[in-house]
């Protein structure tokens, strides 16, 4: 197949938790709470606490798992070493934040 490339798994497992995020983030807002706003659920919630901010992309690499069942249904085996390569630079960065500002959250 013409996309069962590592690059573009890599590629699509970095941008998957980015979308995974915002559609959560659109869901929380028009149906568990209409009165807050996107900007403010992203920016202040969200990134705003440092706290959050670790977690939040822990959540959000649940859209790179989606995406990795859903190229293994397609049998795209060399796309699916890009998508754990992109969870592997994921997790080394929720670590390395961890690290440096500690586990406030837990």
């Amino acid at each position: 197949m013409r996309f069962d490339q590592v690059r573009t798994g890599f590629i699509l497992g970095l941008l998957a938790p980015a979308v995974g995020l915002l559609l959560y983030s659109v869901f929380a807002v028009t149906v568990l709470r209409p009165e807050l706003e996107l900007g403010f659920l992203l920016k202040r919630m969200l990134f705003g606490i440092r706290g959050n901010i670790a977690p939040t992309l822990s959540l959000s690499l649940l859209a790179d798992v989606v995406l990795f069942f859903w190229l293994d249904r397609k049998r795209m085996l060399k796309a699916m070493r890009g998508v754990i390569g992109a969870m592997f630079v994921y997790g080394a960065a929720i670590v390395l934040l961890l690290l440096l500002w500690g586990r406030d959250f837990m």
